[in-house]
């Protein structure tokens, strides 16, 4: 069972328990984006049945998405609560960081844009024969950042290990 699956198990007890009130803190954090929408299902349902859920969160996504009230918190500090009908992603960063904050980033034009890394369909299997990198392919520019991600076990030790030269590709 995953931990998501868990996690669900969890509400679902917790629902057949009687509990009136529900208080999540970052529920969200380990789900992907298909398991986030089952447990809002989830939560609708119990706000439908009467219940009353918290969810502390930094996702404005999710909190616009599911919550029919935001209390904003600063540092500690309680700044107010706004219904979420008349909230936006701006307005919530607003109250968040206590100025106008433009969420549009503008980065220049990088200069000498040599390869550092380029890798070309870089393929490898664990011990056991299993397929841990798959034809993975980037190229790896000066003046950027490349991110790779992935849950556990997706294999983004297995590729650093094979940059470095310490697994056989």
């Amino acid at each position: 069972m995953s931990v998501s699956e868990k996690q669900t198990v969890e509400i679902i007890k917790v629902i057949y328990r009687g509990a009136e009130i529900l208080i999540l803190d970052e529920p969200t954090a380990v789900l992907t984006p298909q398991e986030t929408v089952k447990l809002f299902q989830i939560l609708r349902n119990m706000k439908q049945d009467g219940k009353a859920i918290v969810i502390i969160t930094h996702k404005l996504h999710e909190v616009l998405s599911i919550s029919d009230k935001v209390a904003v918190l600063r540092k500690g500090k309680y700044i107010g609560t706004v219904e979420t009908q008349n909230a936006t992603e701006k307005s919530l960063t607003e109250m968040m960081v206590g100025k106008a904050v433009s969420l549009n980033i503008e980065r220049p034009e990088t200069k000498n844009q040599e390869v550092r890394l380029s890798l070309t369909n870089v393929s490898m299997t664990n011990k056991e024969g299993v397929a841990m990198l798959k034809n993975v392919s980037f190229t790896a520019k000066s003046g950027e950042i490349l991110g790779i991600a992935g849950i556990a076990g997706s294999g983004q030790k297995e590729l650093l290990e094979s940059i470095a030269g310490l697994r056989q590709i």
